[in-house]
Parts: structure tokens; sequence; C-alpha cells
């Protein structure tokens, strides 16, 4: 019964950490540099933590523990209705869907090619497969030299219960309309034909992926397929491969994107991510690392119940 009560007060503190982050975040997400200026922004902040989604994966704390495709695009949008002299990326990101990585990609390279925006990337601790991804579309990317980059790639993962299911006693049927609609089955082995078939999907992802980091790198082929075979790199060894640009933190970064953009002085920078406010976001960050850290395979996990699709192209 004493476990019980604590568990329930527990579950109530939560609640209350959640709506008071909720009504606490609208009157601070914005940055100090925008708060204490009425004049418009001149730099667009944007915050990729967490695994990217079409729809980022709801959090214990309200909002998100990830960030949607939509929202930054939305944001890119509103900053280019603004006339917003640049771009800041904040990435600390281990991946995510390849659509909604490649959406934000795509959406950025718009900007780059219509408008004058300068664009910079910061790579916190971890700016991985999708989120270097979304990284290449900048101008230039500065890094940490101990952040964790690279792992450029595609991959689709599957797990055959059928033992464990043998060994319980349950047994699976399907029915369905055509052959390869159980594909990707957790209940069997994939058939010879479905591996080629998800084969040709990785093949050609992969393809879009280094295509696009060539047009957002300008580096060749030839240079950048070695570095493409799904390895990590640290921020420094990413740097001297020509897949990051310079070392240093988010001041620098901020710097360089002033540089790049002509701003004289401090810039004024606004958050145009949407949603939830900073407590909230900090908090569902917080949460979401700690998770990924203490149960491995935690992000994938998370992304299979939250995408409400038969088959998830991780990267």
């Amino acid at each position: 019964m004493r476990r019980d009560r604590i568990f329930a007060i527990a579950l109530i503190t939560l609640c209350f950490i959640s709506a008071f982050g909720n009504w606490l975040g609208g009157s601070i997400r914005e940055s100090p540099s925008d708060l204490t200026s009425a004049l418009p922004a001149e730099v667009a902040l944007f915050d990729i933590y967490g695994g990217i989604s079409d729809s980022a994966a709801p959090g214990l704390l309200g909002g998100s523990t990830g960030v949607s495709s939509n929202s930054v695009i939305a944001g890119i949008r509103k900053a280019r209705e603004d006339d917003v002299k640049a771009i800041l990326l904040r990435i600390n990101s281990p991946g995510g869907t390849a659509a909604a990585s490649q959406a934000i990609f795509d959406e950025l390279m718009r900007a780059r090619e219509e408008t004058d925006m300068q664009i910079v990337a910061s790579l916190g601790d971890v700016a991985a497969s999708g989120g270097y991804f979304v990284a290449s579309a900048a101008h230039h990317i500065v890094t940490n030299p101990t952040t964790v980059t690279g792992s450029i790639g595609v991959i689709i993962r599957t797990q055959n219960l059928s033992p464990l299911l043998d060994k319980v006693g349950v047994e699976n049927s399907t029915i369905q309309s055509g052959e390869y609609k159980d594909i990707l089955s957790p209940y069997r082995n994939p058939k010879p034909a479905e591996t080629e078939l998800l084969q040709g999907i990785v093949t050609e992802s992969y393809q879009q992926f280094l295509d696009s980091i060539i047009a957002g790198r300008d580096i060749s082929l030839e240079k950048l397929k070695p570095l493409a075979d799904g390895r990590i790199f640290t921020g420094t060894q990413a740097q001297k491969a020509g897949l990051a640009d310079s070392l240093g933190n988010y001041a620098d970064a901020l710097d360089k994107v002033a540089e790049l953009a002509k701003i004289d002085g401090e810039p004024r920078v606004r958050d145009y991510m949407k949603g939830g406010g900073v407590l909230q976001r900090v908090l569902g960050n917080s949460l979401s690392i700690s998770l990924e850290q203490l149960l491995p395979g935690y992000q994938q996990a998370r992304f299979s119940s939250s995408q409400k699709v038969p088959l998830a192209l991780m990267e």
C-alpha cells in the first residue's frame, strides 16, 4: 500500500510539473537576445533535439521528446516571411525517419536557393544519421571536438519473435490481401523476395541521402562514399574529413552566422520552434536522453510505437 501511495504522489508531481511548464512556457520561449529588443529578429534559432519524425512522439511531461519536421518547416517559412537574415540550427539528435529528415533538409535548401539567408549548424552531443542529414543543408557546420556525428546510412530492422512465442504456446495466423502485406512481420523471418525488395528501398534511400549531402556540402561522391558506410566520427575527425567546417560551441556558431549574414554587434535571436515552452522542452529532452542512456534501443522502440505505419525506415 505504501508503494502505491509513493507512485501516486510521483505521478501527481509529474502532472503538476507538466502543467506548470505549459503555463510558464509561453512567457519564456524567446531567447534572451530577442527579449531585450523590440526590433525584428535577425537570426532564427531552431533546436533539433531528439528523434526526428513527421510528428514528434508524445513525452511523459507533455509536449514531445523529439522534433517534428512539420514544426521545423513551418518555422523556416515563418522566418522567411519575417525576412530574417540567418538560421541557426542547434542539433542534438541521433537521427530519425528518412522522410522527415529529408523534408527538413529540402526546406533549408529551398531557403538557401531562394533567399540570401545564411544557415549555420551547431552540433551538440550527437548529430548522427538524420541529424547530420539536416546539418548538411547548412552553409557552415560548427561541431564540438567530442560531438558524435556521421553514421551516414539507412537501416531497416526486424525481429523474429516466433521462437519466444513457441515457448509460451502462442500461435500466430495472418489473413492478408497480397503477398507482401505482412512484410517485416515480427512472427517469422523475411522471405528472400522480401529481403530483395527491402534492400532496394534501403539502397535508393541511401543514394538520396548521399545526393543531398553532396548538394549541401559541395563534396564529391568519391570523397564522401568512403565516409558514408555508417561509421561515426568525433567532431574533430568529422572536421578533418570535410564533414564539418570548424570546431566550436554554440557561441562560436552564433558568431559565425552573424559573420556570414554581415550582422554588426550581437545578433537578435528568436526561437522559431513551434510547440511547448522552454521549460517543457528542456524537461522532455532531459527525460528522453536519460531513457536513451538507460535503455539500449529505446530510441528505435519509441519510433516503432509512435509511427503508425507498418514499415519504419530509420536513419
